[in-house]
């Protein structure tokens, strides 16, 4: 998986085709890294969402370990929801891009926007992370900024500080998620060089997504 997200990330950096196939359906990139691990029988568990009908997918809960409150888990979007609060994500994050008025601030947020509710929809049963730093870096390129050497798609390149601000930002009150999009940004930013391999003079900056 690391030689093959490796390659990953280069094509992602020099090939448009490649970031727009991922920035407007994940799922043939889930297939195309996770059909080899999928259990006897379960094929579709590759490259379609929880709740997706007619699947052993359609009920499909995921909950993950609290780094908040050890011993305890917390749960992502219910599986019913995930086809539809996809498709929006998608489109948001296209317009996003194409929103040619944002400074490198509101790239920056835009960024942490797509990356947090990709993870708050936690859209596969398995490979959730590895396709969420594909999008990322798809439309960090896409944005015209460099990925800097700590970024990898695979291994994971953060640990317990970034999952509890995606933690935080997973269990915010509904329609209050959007305030914690600050905090997870300070840690994003640590993953692109340009403007941002720098002290960024907008700490503690309000959101304009709230």
């Amino acid at each position: 998986m690391t030689s093959r997200c490796a390659a990953l990330l280069a094509e992602i950096i020099a090939e448009p085709a490649c970031r727009q196939a991922i920035l407007s359906d994940p799922r043939d990139l889930h297939r195309e890294l996770f059909a080899s691990f999928t259990p006897s029988g379960y094929d579709e568990y590759a490259g379609n969402y929880r709740g997706t009908p007619g699947t052993s997918l359609t009920d499909r809960r995921i909950s993950a370990d609290s780094q908040m409150e050890p011993g305890t888990q917390y749960e992502f979007c219910l599986p019913g929801e995930v086809p539809a609060r996809m498709a929006q994500l998608l489109r948001q994050t296209r317009d996003l891009l194409d929103d040619e008025s944002t400074d490198d601030f509101g790239k920056l947020i835009a960024l942490t926007y797509t990356f947090c509710w990709f993870g708050k929809i936690h859209p596969f049963l398995d490979g959730n992370g590895h396709v969420q730093r594909a999008i990322f870096a798809a439309m960090a390129t896409e944005f015209g900024y460099p990925l800097s050497a700590r970024f990898s798609i695979h291994p994971r390149p953060y640990d317990r500080l970034l999952a509890t601000a995606l933690e935080i930002f997973t269990r915010a009150p509904v329609g209050e998620e959007n305030g914690e999009l600050g905090l997870v940004a300070e840690y994003l930013g640590f993953f692109l060089d340009g403007p941002f391999n720098a002290p960024r003079k907008h700490v503690g900056t309000t959101t304009p997504y709230i």
